[in-house]
């Protein structure tokens, strides 16, 4: 008996594995499949674009970064993020003073409606590599890439060796069921200083912050979300949210003249 228990746990432990073994090979031929997919749609684009791309850790966030790329059309050159040399002379710069102004202006206005809280908000512009940092390991966008990677799977599966046209096509195309949580990298408008994100304090606590999870709870249900409006609007300075998609109650374009 124990002899014909050993032989079938010599079986099961043959059996995993060799699964275990097939599903490493098939996983890493995917990925393999998904590189090549992101150097032919990505032929052509300028070098800042192809070398951040070969940042992104793993294919699909690759692919889905590519994706807004692509979208970004002629406007992808104007909207990159500024090089590092930029974003030091941004706070003494003209734009960045008068930024720092306005953001001084909402923070008095909010400050005045609401005593005892204080409005909180990182002036520095954000830059290529926090952008990068993020993207790699934000969950949300994991999803995402996951779920437009099955698409075009689905959708080149016909197709051996799919052209650039094809999957440019293919990528431009789809359509997520909800927007990953970060702009892709290089195309945050925090890396321009053309947008900031706020969060209330009191008594040097956060109450509301940052987390897109706790967002309706913290903001919308708490009533942060309008008290912010209002402070924005009562600077009248040119802030423009918040943001919807995805929604950030705390997030503000910043659009000068």
């Amino acid at each position: 008996m124990r002899i014909l228990q050993r032989r079938v746990h010599s079986v099961l432990f043959a059996l995993l594995l060799a699964a275990t073994v097939q599903a490493r090979a098939d996983a890493g031929a995917s990925e393999s499949r998904h590189r090549h997919w992101v150097d032919t749609a990505s032929a052509g684009l300028d070098a800042p674009v192809v070398d951040t791309l070969h940042r992104i850790r793993g294919a699909e966030r690759q692919l889905l970064a590519l994706r807004a790329y692509l979208r970004a059309g002629d406007s992808l050159a104007a909207r990159w993020s500024w090089s590092q040399d930029q974003l030091t002379r941004y706070p003494t710069s003209a734009e960045g003073m008068a930024a720092a102004a306005d953001i001084d202006a909402v923070v008095a206005a909010f400050g005045k409606a609401n005593p005892g809280y204080d409005l909180q908000v990182n002036r520095q512009p954000r830059s290529l590599e926090v952008q990068l940092a993020h993207w790699n390991d934000n969950a949300s966008v994991a999803a995402v890439a996951a779920t437009l990677t099955e698409y075009l799977e689905r959708r080149l599966a016909r197709t051996s060796s799919p052209s650039t046209a094809e999957l440019r096509d293919a990528l431009m195309q789809w359509t997520p069921e909800s927007a990953a949580a970060l702009a892709a990298p290089g195309l945050s408008a925090h890396g321009q200083g053309r947008a900031f994100d706020f969060a209330v304090a009191r008594n040097g606590q956060v109450v509301a912050g940052l987390e897109a999870a706790s967002a309706h709870q913290r903001w919308d249900e708490a009533g942060w979300t309008r008290k912010l409006q209002a402070a924005v609007a009562a600077s009248g300075k040119p802030f423009v949210g918040p943001l919807q998609s995805p929604y950030e109650p705390w997030h503000y374009a910043y659009t000068p003249p």
